[in-house]
């Protein structure tokens, strides 16, 4: 059975994932996350603290990983329940080029400006969007899938005091300060 879907002749359309397919491409996304932050903590190991960042960071992306792919066996053998949502693939498509060529980039070597760049883009990239489009559309939460933003923001923090610190960015300096003035409660 094929999985595209004719509107006229000259383009076919993928048709739309399973929640499983979803599953299955974000936890890949994930570990693919880990890897170019394993790679950054090893390019940067000369400096502890970003050597612990990124090893940080990486360790976290493999749990997030693990946990969808657990997600996603709890759903197919009945254990979770979640409706269906609406992803168009054409975001996990986009999400997953950017990641191959953030990775591509990353094994080639990058500066450090470029490094916390490609950091930030991922950490405020659609793969939350995802993880929160998933608790939101299913018993996950209830059954102790860690929903914390508090968890969230702290990482976030940290890596926002590191790229004022770090980066001569101008242009990422800005980004980074009007963030977090937008999330500020003053």
């Amino acid at each position: 059975m094929s999985t595209e879907l004719k509107t006229d002749v000259s383009r076919p359309l993928r048709a739309m994932p399973s929640l499983s397919e979803i599953l299955d491409s974000h936890a890949k996304l994930e570990a693919q996350v880990g890897e170019i932050y394993i790679t950054f903590a090893a390019a940067f190991a000369q400096n502890p603290e970003l050597r612990a960042l990124w090893s940080a960071m990486a360790l976290e992306e493999g749990g997030h990983a693990a946990i969808v792919q657990a997600v996603n066996k709890g759903l197919l053998s009945g254990a979770f329940r979640a409706k269906s949502f609406l992803l168009p693939f054409e975001v996990l498509d986009s999400l997953a080029t950017r990641v191959t060529e953030y990775q591509r980039q990353a094994e080639k070597g990058v500066s450090l400006d470029q490094a916390l760049r490609i950091t930030w883009e991922l950490e405020c990239s659609e793969l939350e969007f995802m993880r929160e489009l998933l608790i939101s559309s299913s018993n996950l939460a209830e059954l102790g899938f860690p929903t914390s933003l508090e968890d969230r923001d702290k990482h976030v923090s940290r890596l926002r005091e590191v790229i004022q610190q770090y980066t001569t960015d101008e242009g990422l300096q800005r980004e980074v300060k009007f963030i977090a003035a937008e999330r500020s409660p003053w």
